[in-house]
C-alpha cells in the first residue's frame, strides 16, 4: 500500500471527517484565489498577491483532485446508510442487509455503532 495508504488505513473512523475538511477547505481557498486573479488582480493594494494567488489554485487544485474521490465515496456509504434506515419493510431491509455493513464497516466508528443499534432495533441482530 505505500506510506500514504498505511497512514490513510490507520485514521479507519475519521476518514469522511478529514476528507470532508480537506475538500471544503481546499474548496474555500480555489474560490479565494479565483476571486483574487479575476476581480482583485489590477487592484492597487492586492495586486501583489496575484503569485501567491496562482500558487494557491495549484496547491487547492492537487489537494481536491486527491481529497476529492475519497469523500465522495465516503459520503456515499452515508447516504446509503441513511436510505436503508428509511426502509421499513422487514424483508427488504434483509436483503440489503450487506450493504449496510459494508458500508459501515468502512466509514467505522459512530457509523457502525448506529447501524447495529438499527439492526438490533429492527430485530434483525442480537446484542453482543
Amino acid at each position: 500500500m505505500g506510506f500514504f495508504g498505511d497512514l490513510w488505513a490507520k485514521q479507519h473512523g475519521r476518514q469522511l471527517m478529514l476528507s470532508a475538511t480537506a475538500f471544503g477547505a481546499a474548496a474555500i481557498l480555489l474560490i479565494v484565489s479565483a476571486y483574487q486573479l479575476l476581480f482583485l488582480q489590477s487592484d492597487a493594494d492586492w495586486g501583489d498577491f496575484t503569485g501567491a494567488a496562482i500558487g494557491m489554485i495549484v496547491l487547492s487544485s492537487l489537494i481536491l483532485i486527491v481529497a476529492t474521490p475519497e469523500f465522495l465515496n465516503l459520503r456515499g456509504y452515508v447516504n446509503l446508510l441513511d436510505e436503508l434506515k428509511q426502509i421499513d419493510s422487514t424483508s427488504e431491509l434483509k436483503r440489503r442487509k450487506s450493504e449496510g455493513d459494508e458500508a459501515a464497516k468502512v466509514l467505522g466508528a459512530g457509523h457502525a455503532v448506529a447501524w447495529e443499534d438499527f439492526l438490533v432495533e429492527k430485530g434483525l441482530k442480537k446484542r453482543k
